[in-house]
């Protein structure tokens, strides 16, 4: 088993960091997840009080809750040129070199 330790000048010895850490203490169970706190929806303005509610006033007006999932957005699409764009850029470029 690898041990970490660190130094501490007042004594001027090494410390076990095990020593410094409070021991965790192990889960005996399944956490228990506490309700939503309620709030007022900016939606239409009525107050919501339950996740249950949440997601039931989420599919009443057609939204998702995003958050940090990025899974929802499919790849960005490949912007396309406009006709003529590679022209343009090319008889601009030959303009500005002329005036040089």
């Amino acid at each position: 088993m690898r041990r970490r330790y660190v130094y501490d000048k007042r004594h001027d010895k090494m410390i076990e960091v095990t020593e410094l850490e409070p021991p965790t203490k192990a889960r005996s169970g399944p956490e228990i997840m506490p309700d939503i706190k309620p709030y007022i929806s900016q939606i239409d303005g009525s107050t919501i009080n339950s996740r249950s509610r949440h997601r039931e006033h989420l599919r009443e007006h057609g939204c998702i809750e995003v958050g940090n999932d990025s899974s929802l957005f499919g790849k960005p699409k490949p912007l396309s040129p406009s006709p003529g764009l590679k022209e343009t850029l090319i008889r601009v470029a030959n303009e500005k070199l002329r005036y040089k």
